[in-house]
């Protein structure tokens, strides 16, 4: 709508600069200033509705693309030869009802300004056009990358829900195995173990659309697996929570506790005499765990797959990133806390 009135604008102020710049060169002229700033925003007007119409055909056929300087030049002189005979001929016809103080040089000066205007409009159809042109690439740049972006985000989250399906396979084989042994030697304990994995698996099945979910209900959770954990590996494995009331009302991606303590797990040796320790915390909108190391001499291949697309989904939750802490005797992973 701006680009619309622009020219008109343009008109008006260019006319008006004329009046006043004639006023006070020529101020004899008296009253027939304002005539004459009519008679300019009127034929202005014409000529720019004719340039749009010459710009319009030159469009359809040697558009910008073809050549940005010759398509200038090009209607630089299509303009002109197309108004000059208009121009000159109103001249000729009119000559006789021209006042007396439009002399030669008068007539001289308007055509010099006539080509100027030309040229100022068929410069302002050039802004115009690489304006435009402009604004609809940065629209368009913004669209995909908004797209883009929301590509990556539901890639990220296939790629996530695939991941929890992989672990649920993977949880309930090793699960079963454990099962299988307590059935005939302590069918109590068996009793159970089968309670708290129900309760796992019902919470998995309640949350199973779910991406983002409250820590307290994590928290309950990872209880019952944890208690899985120790009916399978007794006391080598020792996991210790201690989470705010203050954290435990934020969020966290569903089954990130599960998933990093079976990392520990899984690159760590669990026995008896040496447990592998394991802390679930939070400190500054964080939520910490942390394990001693004593790794495994002989470890299944690991692609770090599971937390790369943690690292990935988490991305397009919070702008704050997860934070590893590798050293010597201890390892550290700091999720934000949603």
């Amino acid at each position: 709508m701006q680009l619309k009135k622009a020219p008109y604008v343009m008109i008006v102020v260019f006319a008006t600069f004329a009046m006043i710049l004639r006023y006070y060169l020529m101020p004899e002229w008296g009253w027939w200033h304002l005539p004459l700033l009519a008679y300019q925003v009127l034929l202005f007007t014409g000529f720019w509705h004719l340039i749009k119409y010459i710009n319009k055909r030159l469009n359809k056929y040697y558009p910008f693309e073809r050549g940005p300087l010759k398509r200038m030049a090009l209607q630089n002189l299509v303009t002109l030869l197309v108004i000059s005979p208009l121009v000159i001929g109103g001249l000729y016809f009119g000559r006789d009802y021209i006042p007396d103080f439009v002399n030669t040089q008068f007539q001289a000066s308007m055509l010099l300004m006539f080509v100027v205007v030309i040229f100022m409009f068929n410069f302002a159809f050039y802004t115009f056009h690489f304006f435009d042109n402009w604004q609809t690439t940065t629209q368009d740049k913004a669209r995909l990358e908004v797209q883009a972006a929301e590509l990556e985000r539901e890639k990220s989250e296939l790629q996530y829900h695939h991941l929890k399906n992989q672990v649920n396979p993977h949880y309930l084989f090793n699960m079963l195995t454990s099962l299988d042994g307590l059935v005939h030697t302590n069918p109590e304990l068996a009793s159970d173990f089968i309670r708290h994995m129900s309760k796992v698996y019902r919470y998995v099945l309640q949350h199973k659309e779910s991406e983002v979910v409250n820590v307290d209900e994590e928290l309950e959770f990872i209880a019952h697996y944890i208690q899985l954990l120790h009916i399978r590996y007794g006391s080598g494995l020792v996991i210790d929570i201690d989470m705010s009331d203050e954290g435990r009302e934020k969020g966290i991606v569903m089954i990130t506790l599960q998933m990093l303590i079976d990392n520990a797990i899984k690159h760590n040796m669990i026995q008896q005499s040496e447990p592998l320790r394991v802390t679930i915390t939070d400190e500054e909108d964080y939520l910490v765990v942390r394990n001693n190391k004593q790794l495994r001499k002989q470890m299944e291949t690991s692609n770090g797959r599971g937390l790369a697309q943690l690292k990935h989904l988490y991305q397009y939750l919070t702008d704050k990133e997860i934070i590893i802490e590798d050293k010597e005797d201890s390892y550290t992973i700091k999720m934000p806390l949603l």
